[in-house]
C-alpha cells in the first residue's frame, strides 16, 4: 500500500463560537483522511520489504491488540518502545465521594465511576521522540483548503431541525471567492 500523498493535510476552519475570544478567526485542523484498519496496517507493513507476509504480521498485530486490551482492562499501562504508552484512566462522577459516604461503606465503583478511558502518551526520548512539537517536524505539512459548516437540509424548526455537513474549498479558490465578494 504505497502512500499516495505523504503530506499531512491541513484545512482551516472558522471559529463560529461567538462567546470565544477567537470568534471569527480561522484555525488549522488536520484534514480528515481514511482511517487505516488493522488489515491496512498489516498490508502497509508487509509492503515495506518485510520478510514476513500479511498473514504473519496480521497474526502478531491481532494478538498484540487483544493482549493490550486485556492488560489495560486489568489496570496495567502498556509501553511500546518507539511509540508510547497506553494507560487506563478513570472518569468519575462530578460530585465525588464524601468522607462520610466512605466511612458509611456507601462506596460503589459502578455508581461513582462513569467510564474507563484509554489515554496515549507518545514516546518522548531520542530519535523516537514523537511528542507534539517534535512530531510536527517529522510531518510534511501542506495547507489544502477552508472547511465550512453548511446546512444540508432542514428549516431550523423543531419539527425540521437543520442537518449540517461540511464543505472543503481549496484555499486558492476560497481566496478568489472572498476577493470576488468583497471587491465586486
Amino acid at each position: 500500500m504505497a502512500v499516495k500523498n505523504p503530506q499531512f493535510g491541513i484545512n482551516l476552519r472558522k471559529n463560529d463560537n461567538q462567546y470565544n475570544a477567537g470568534y471569527g478567526q480561522y484555525y488549522p485542523k488536520a484534514q480528515e483522511r481514511e482511517t487505516i484498519s488493522l488489515d491496512g496496517l498489516t498490508k502497509h507493513m508487509a509492503d515495506h520489504n518485510s520478510i514476513y507476509g500479511d498473514d504473519v504480521i496480521g497474526g502478531v498485530l491481532k494478538k498484540m491488540s487483544s493482549c493490550i486490551i486485556e492488560l489495560l482492562s486489568q489496570g496495567n499501562p502498556v509501553k511500546i518502545d518507539g511509540l508510547g504508552t497506553f494507560m487506563p484512566t478513570v472518569e468519575a462522577t462530578k460530585n465525588g465521594i464524601s468522607k462520610d459516604e466512605l466511612i458509611a461503606g456507601k462506596w460503589n465503583a459502578s455508581t461513582y465511576i462513569r467510564g474507563i478511558h484509554i489515554r496515549f502518551l507518545p514516546e518522548g526520548a531520542g530519535d523516537k521522540d514523537i511528542t507534539s512539537r517534535v512530531f510536527k517536524g517529522k510531518c510534511a505539512l501542506a495547507t489544502y483548503g477552508v472547511e465550512e459548516k453548511i446546512v444540508i437540509s432542514g428549516t431550523g424548526t423543531t419539527q425540521d431541525p437543520y442537518i449540517y455537513g461540511k464543505r472543503v474549498t481549496p484555499l486558492s479558490d476560497w481566496i478568489a471567492q472572498q476577493n470576488t465578494t468583497t471587491n465586486p
